[in-house]
């Protein structure tokens, strides 16, 4: 069964979560986006480029936390998860939320269906089931 993961280039791109718009953004001890059945956990630091400016976004720093609500209701154009263990989320806005390689944990996790389908490792790479 095609869950909507496909190898490109250099990573992966998780083709199931284009066209879906975040219906949720949780802050908790990370950060969760909720597209539909899907959903994409954020644990380390990362950066939120909009139109205008960059800016650093951190759950458990407690950074920019006020930035992350703008993400309600944005549509996905393209999520890719690099093989370096670094993850781009393209906005159909133009925006981006870009989650660099985390050293010392998991920066980020994909869940598909409700199941974890990819996640980065520590120090670089990327881990599928």
């Amino acid at each position: 069964m095609d869950i909507g993961i496909n190898r490109g280039d250099d990573g992966w791109v998780i083709s199931s979560m284009r066209g879906i718009g975040i219906g949720e953004v949780l802050i908790g001890n990370a950060l969760r986006l909720h597209a539909g059945a899907n959903r994409i956990e954020v644990h380390s630091p990362a950066e939120l480029k909009t139109d205008h400016e960059a800016v650093p976004v951190h759950v458990a720093s407690r950074t920019n936390l006020d930035r992350l609500t703008q993400l309600l209701d944005q549509v996905i154009a393209e999520v890719h998860a690099a093989d370096s263990g670094s993850l781009r989320v393209r906005f159909a806005n133009g925006w981006r939320l870009d989650v660099p390689v985390s050293s010392d944990a998991y920066g980020w996790t994909i869940c598909l269906r409700g199941s974890c389908s990819i996640r980065s490792l520590p120090g670089g790479g990327v881990r599928m089931p």
